[in-house]
């Protein structure tokens, strides 16, 4: 069972989106995901059809010390393959971890038996700030996803994980896959932006994927709950190629 985080630290880059279309494309391939939405605005629910009238438990009644719901409660079926923890209380969860003695060890206590579902995947879609939940997500997972808005603002933020990721005393070999996202073709600034991000990862060329194209029916196939499998065709092969990238890089 892989553990992925979709992680950034800079707002507005496609986290959610890039979650939700890698975990509906790996099941609609065959493997078993479950997907973990740990954002604060609940994109990655949203974005499958997902309200709060569909579910019971959230994530935050896992952690919540006063609930003992177990981690089979939470987990709700949303497409065939794919399997989706939904969240609430983004703040609770949060404060909850501060109380945390052993913020290394939290999640695989607070997830402890999913292994025995037969996930190929878990993939974590988190929130971009630094937080308690996202320490604990890094030292769980065992690989980072991070799209890059293909922008200067964003793509200079890269660097931003890296630190992270020392402050918490954790390898930097844990970035796994970097993903252009929002690629304008059409402008100078964004071919730019993509030749200084390849540069950066010279040395580790398998780790950057195909860039996401700029496409409205992205953004309209979430706005319906749908993914680009169920709207856009186009879109869908675009993401198909990352996913085969993401197979043969992570495993």
């Amino acid at each position: 069972m892989k553990k992925l985080a979709v992680l950034n630290n800079k707002g507005g880059v496609g986290k959610s989106t890039v979650s939700v279309q890698l975990s509906h494309g790996l099941a609609k391939l065959g493997f078993k995901i479950l997907l973990i939405d740990l954002d604060g605005q609940n994109d990655s629910s949203l974005f499958l059809g997902i309200t709060e009238e569909d579910y019971k438990n959230t994530f935050y009644e896992l952690v919540d010390r006063r609930s003992n719901t177990p981690v089979k409660d939470c987990i709700i079926n949303v497409r065939e393959n794919l399997d989706l923890i939904p969240n609430k209380h983004i703040d609770q969860i949060n404060a909850e971890f501060y109380r945390e003695p052993r913020i290394d060890l939290v999640l695989n206590e607070k997830l402890q038996g999913i292994e025995k579902f037969g996930y190929d995947y878990v993939i974590i879609d988190c929130g971009p700030q630094r937080t308690k939940i996202n320490d604990a997500v890094l030292c769980y997972i065992d690989k980072i996803i991070m799209p890059v808005q293909v922008e200067a603002a964003s793509v200079r933020a890269v660097g931003g994980i890296y630190e992270y990721l020392s402050d918490l005393r954790l390898s930097a070999d844990k970035i796994g896959l970097i993903i252009p996202n929002m690629f304008d073709q059409r402008t100078n600034d964004a071919k730019e932006n993509l030749q200084f991000l390849t540069e950066f990862f010279s040395d580790k060329k398998d780790i950057i994927t195909d860039p996401i194209n700029r496409r409205v029916k992205i953004t309209e196939a979430g706005k319906l709950g749908k993914t680009v499998f169920e709207y856009d065709n186009e879109a869908a092969d675009q993401f198909f190629k990352v996913l085969e990238r993401l197979v043969n890089v992570l495993g």
